[in-house]
C-alpha cells in the first residue's frame, strides 16, 4: 500500500485502536496462554493499522485485515470474542464503497464467515468450555453482519457517485458559463470594432473631402476647416463613448451607465445632422422620410444610422466626382426601410466592386441582421443599400424630418 492515507482515516484508525485494542489485549492475556495472547494482540494491531488505508488503498487494506484475522483464526476459534474482530465489518464497508471491486468484500466475507464458523465448531476449547452460541446461530449472526456491512458500503458508494456526478455537472456549468462569457466578450469586441470602423472611416472621408474642397477653392477654406472641426468633434465624442465601454464595461447588461460627457449611441434622430455634415463637405445628398414613425429599439436605430453613415462614406470613397446620393426612410406597418442610393458619378466598375465587398459592408449586414432585419446591395447606374428593420415594442422612434438638398 504505497498510497498515502487520508488524515480522517488515520484519525479513525487511531480512535478504533484506542477503543478496541486495549480491551482485546486484556481479554486475550486473561483467557489464553501468553504466547497465543501475544500473537493475537500483534495481529489485531496490524488490522488496526490497515484501517488507516481503507480509502487510499481499499483492496489492500481489506486483504491485510483479512490476513490478520486469518492469523488469529489459526491461533484460536475464540478470536471472534475479541473486540478488534469488529474491524472486519468496517473493512467490508470501506472496500465495497471505495474500491472498483464492490463484490470482492462479499465473496471474501462469505469465505471468512464459513472458515470462522468451522474453526469455532471444531475448536476443542470451545466444546469443552460450553461457552458461546451454537455454530448455526453464529453463522446466521455473522452472515447478517456481512450483509449489513456490504449494504452500507453500497450506500456509501452510491453517495460518492452522486457527489462526483454533481461536481462534474457543476464543473460543466462553470465551463459553459466561461464559454458564454468569452463568446459575449468576443461579440462585444467585434461590435466595438465595427463601431470604431464606422466612426473613423466616416470622419476621415469628411476630412479628405473638405481638404480637397479647401485646396480646390481657397475662398472656402474657412468653411472646409469648420466642417473638419465638426467631424472631428463628432468622432471624438463617439470614440470617447466606445473607449468608456472598453474601460468600464458599460456595454454589458447591468453595467454602470455612461460616464458624464460621453455621447450615447447615435440613432435616427442623428441622421439629419449626418446628412447635413455630408452636404457641408460639398456633396449632394437628399433626405426623404415617408410614413408614420413606429417604435424602434436602440439596436435597430443604431443599425439604421450606421447603414446610412457607412453607405455615404462608401459613396465618398468609391463613387465618381459629382455623385449625388439619396437617403430614404420609409415607415411601414411593422418595418422601417432604409435606402441609401447614389447615381455612381463617374465611378468605374472596379470601384463599385470594392464598395460591395468591403469590411464595412459586412459589418453593416451583421449589425442589421443582429437587430432582426436584412440588408441588400443593389447595383444599377450606381449602388443602393437597402436595409429593412422590424419595428416593435422598445424605445419610440424619434421623428426624423427630411430636408431638401
Amino acid at each position: 500500500m504505497t498510497a498515502r492515507p487520508g488524515q480522517g482515516d488515520v484519525v479513525l484508525a487511531a480512535v478504533a485502536a484506542v477503543a478496541l485494542l486495549p480491551a482485546t489485549a486484556v481479554i486475550a492475556l486473561r483467557s489464553l496462554p501468553p504466547g497465543t495472547a501475544t500473537g493475537l494482540v500483534v495481529l489485531a494491531a496490524v488490522a488496526h493499522a490497515a484501517i488507516a488505508w481503507r480509502r487510499a488503498a481499499p483492496v489492500g487494506s481489506h486483504l491485510l485485515v483479512l490476513a490478520a484475522l486469518a492469523g488469529q483464526l489459526a491461533l484460536t476459534g475464540l478470536f471472534l470474542l475479541l473486540p478488534s474482530a469488529l474491524l472486519v465489518w468496517l473493512s467490508v464497508t470501506a472496500c465495497t464503497a471505495w474500491s472498483a471491486r464492490s463484490r470482492l468484500p462479499l465473496v471474501t466475507g462469505g469465505v471468512g464467515v464459513a472458515a470462522a464458523v468451522l474453526r469455532y465448531a471444531g475448536d476443542p476449547a470451545v466444546r469443552d468450555s460450553g461457552f458461546g452460541p451454537a455454530p448455526w446461530l453464529l453463522a446466521l449472526l455473522l452472515l447478517a453482519l456481512l450483509a449489513a456491512s456490504w449494504t452500507a458500503g453500497l450506500l456509501l458508494r452510491a453517495q460518492e457517485v452522486a457527489r462526483r456526478t454533481a461536481e462534474d455537472r457543476h464543473a460543466a456549468v462553470l465551463a459553459e458559463q466561461d464559454l458564454r462569457a468569452e463568446r459575449a466578450a468576443l461579440a462585444e469586441r467585434a461590435r466595438i470594432a465595427r463601431e470604431m470602423h464606422d466612426v473613423v472611416a466616416h470622419s476621415l472621408a469628411v476630412v479628405v473631402a473638405q481638404a480637397r474642397l479647401g485646396r480646390a477653392a481657397p475662398g472656402r477654406a474657412q468653411e472646409a476647416l469648420a466642417a473638419v472641426e465638426e467631424a472631428g468633434r463628432s468622432a471624438s465624442g463617439e470614440l470617447r463613448g466606445l473607449l468608456h465601454v472598453l474601460r468600464e464595461g458599460s456595454g454589458a447588461p447591468g453595467g454602470p451607465g455612461p460616464a458624464e460627457g460621453v455621447r450615447p449611441a447615435p440613432g435616427l434622430d442623428d441622421v439629419p445632422a449626418l446628412v447635413a455634415r455630408v452636404r457641408a463637405a460639398g456633396r449632394t445628398v437628399d433626405l426623404d422620410v415617408t410614413g408614420e414613425p413606429r417604435p424602434l429599439g436602440p439596436a435597430a436605430q443604431l443599425a439604421a444610422y450606421r447603414a446610412v453613415q457607412e453607405s455615404l462614406t462608401n459613396t465618398a470613397r468609391h463613387a465618381g466626382p459629382g455623385a449625388a446620393s439619396q437617403v430614404a426612410l420609409t415607415w411601414g406597418d411593422d418595418t422601417l426601410e432604409v435606402v441609401v442610393a447614389d447615381d455612381g458619378g463617374t465611378a468605374s466598375a472596379a470601384q463599385g466592386e470594392a464598395q460591395g465587398a468591403g469590411t464595412g459592408l459586412r459589418g453593416m449586414r451583421e449589425r442589421v441582421e443582429a437587430a432582426g432585419g436584412r440588408l441588400e446591395v443593389q447595383r444599377g447606374d450606381g449602388w443602393a443599400v437597402v436595409a429593412t428593420l422590424p419595428t416593435g415594442p422598445g424605445a419610440a422612434a424619434p421623428p426624423v424630418e427630411g430636408g431638401a438638398s
